[in-house]
């Protein structure tokens, strides 16, 4: 008897063997393979770095080619269907946005900046407008040194631009007079690193040591003021997929906006969106 029962256990131990060979485990994630083309905002572009190389951790087999080039840039790569994916660092326009699906990543500040140097620590929203519209242009105006204002203001394509001149300036077009045009945000930082006079705007992202930020009506940017509204120069950042961009694109979407991804946005120094 005791015989037939360890018989019957054995060939029950082998049939569930030889089920589980014929019908192997799932795996959680599948081998992903391709490659994902980015362009867009030079503000989204470090943040999309560091999100890719964590994608790319997960699925070392998917290949990232992230370019810039400004917000209208990643806007029109999306409707031509030349990127996958679009980075964008203000709201779109309803005609821009017309056929896009835009995904907000995260919420940068822009901060003012302003040689260390400069003893200017503060201004008011339409101090700050009057001078890039060059009402404003010694900075004894403000309570600083009797020097003229070097004013910094990135190009047409930035949205790091239009998000600036939609809130500061209301729309109107900023004054050319004793304005330098900085391609990226990196250049608004050599530029006001190495000029005492100048002024400029960045992400809060791109702050650096060489530079120092100015407090707009007594508050200066930082994740907490941006998260409470006290500080006003905010602006989405957005990932962007059109009817053109490959499947796989939405995947390092999906990437971007989950617990984790959201944990690296934070870590990364912009608010998350999430």
């Amino acid at each position: 008897m005791k015989r037939a029962i360890w018989i019957g256990i054995l060939l029950m131990g082998l049939l569930t063997a030889c089920r589980s060979s014929a019908e192997p485990l799932t795996p959680t994630e599948e081998a992903l393979t391709g490659r994902i083309t980015f362009a867009g905002s030079t503000t989204v572009q470090p943040l999309a770095d560091i999100l890719g190389q964590a994608f790319q951790e997960q699925y070392p087999g998917v290949e990232l080619e992230i370019a810039a080039g400004g917000s209208v840039v990643g806007i029109e790569a999306v409707h031509a269907g030349t990127a996958d994916i679009g980075m964008a660092s203000r709201a779109l326009t309803a005609e821009e946005a017309s056929g896009i699906e835009a995904h907000q990543i995260a919420v940068d500040v822009i901060a003012v900046v302003v040689h260390p140097s400069n003893g200017v620590r503060n201004l008011t929203m339409e101090e700050l407008r009057d001078i890039y519209l060059g009402a404003i242009v010694n900075w004894r105006e403000v309570g600083g040194e009797d020097q003229p204002i070097v004013v910094v203001m990135r190009g047409q394509n930035s949205g790091t631009r239009g998000a600036f001149d939609e809130i500061v300036l209301g729309g109107a077009e900023p004054s050319a007079v004793r304005a330098q045009i900085a391609v990226t945000a990196g250049d608004v930082v050599a530029i006001v690193a190495d000029n005492p006079s100048a002024i400029g705007y960045i992400g809060f992202g791109n702050l650096e040591p060489a530079i120092s930020a100015v407090a707009l009506d007594g508050v200066f940017p930082s994740e907490a003021t941006a998260r409470d509204g006290s500080y006003r120069l905010v602006r989405p950042l957005l990932l962007l997929t059109g009817p053109l961009s490959q499947p796989l694109a939405q995947r390092f979407v999906d990437f971007a906006l989950s617990d984790e991804g959201q944990r690296i946005v934070e870590e990364s120094g912009w608010v998350p969106a999430h």
